[in-house]
């Protein structure tokens, strides 16, 4: 879907019938990176330093330092005071004595491109990829996804088959992340529709539970998805400079 990405307002609020999805380039001046790096605590520094090559040093300082600027925008308070906890999958939440309109997010960075979507009581995950050559797409897909989503992807032609499997792939990633539970609660549980229109058809929660799938286009060459809990009808995107 093609988006009119806007600068943020000043004072920002959240209902739970929107939807905000932000944007963040992760390729930043030095400057940036070192005013990111202020924002984080000790153990996110440390973690920051842990990488082996400096680019990924600052993708990391400059993700986590944007989803902490973001997230005080909502709540009123400054960066520094942003703090998380974790399930047992490792996806971070709000602490709860800091969060008190039941602000939800979930983040997805690949390459030079961030995304974060943030939402008011629902669940949302998100996940998005740069499209590069998937050589092993048709095994990927045997091996995690249904047999007619394999079944779709191996019919492919090379010239689509990329895009299409990382299509299936976000879509599935967003919704675990979403539960909280990261690709290791089982790609092969999530089901996408083939047909239009593009819908989860078969969920590894209960199925009644209803979650809605859409993508977009954050830049040439990523795609994007994101699984939002209910039917929220308002959607704002924004990009964080």
């Amino acid at each position: 879907m093609n988006i009119n990405w806007k600068n943020p307002l000043q004072n920002l609020t959240i209902n739970p019938q929107e939807v905000h999805i932000w944007k963040k380039n992760l390729e930043q001046p030095s400057i940036n990176v070192q005013n990111g790096f202020q924002m984080l605590n000790e153990a996110e520094r440390n973690k920051a330093q842990r990488f082996r090559f400096e680019k990924h040093q600052k993708r990391f300082t400059i993700a986590r330092s944007s989803l902490k600027h973001i997230l005080s925008l909502y709540l009123s308070i400054s960066p520094q005071e942003i703090e998380f906890e974790y399930n047992d999958y490792g996806k971070p939440q709000l602490l709860e004595q800091i969060n008190n309109i039941n602000l939800q997010f979930n983040v997805s960075h690949s390459e030079n491109i961030a995304i974060y979507g943030i939402t008011c009581r629902y669940l949302i995950g998100v996940d998005v990829e740069y499209i590069r050559p998937m050589l092993e797409a048709d095994n990927l897909a045997k091996r995690f996804f249904s047999e007619k989503e394999f079944e779709y992807i191996r019919e492919l032609s090379p010239e689509e088959k990329d895009k299409g499997f990382f299509r299936l792939w976000t879509a599935k990633e967003a919704y675990l992340k979403a539960i909280g539970q990261g690709i290791s609660g089982g790609l092969d549980k999530v089901e996408i529709s083939i047909d239009e229109p593009i819908r989860f058809i078969k969920l590894s929660e209960s199925d009644h539970i209803n979650y809605k799938l859409f993508y977009l286009t954050p830049h040439d060459n990523y795609l994007g998805a994101i699984a939002v809990q209910n039917n929220q009808q308002i959607y704002h995107y924004w990009e964080l400079d």
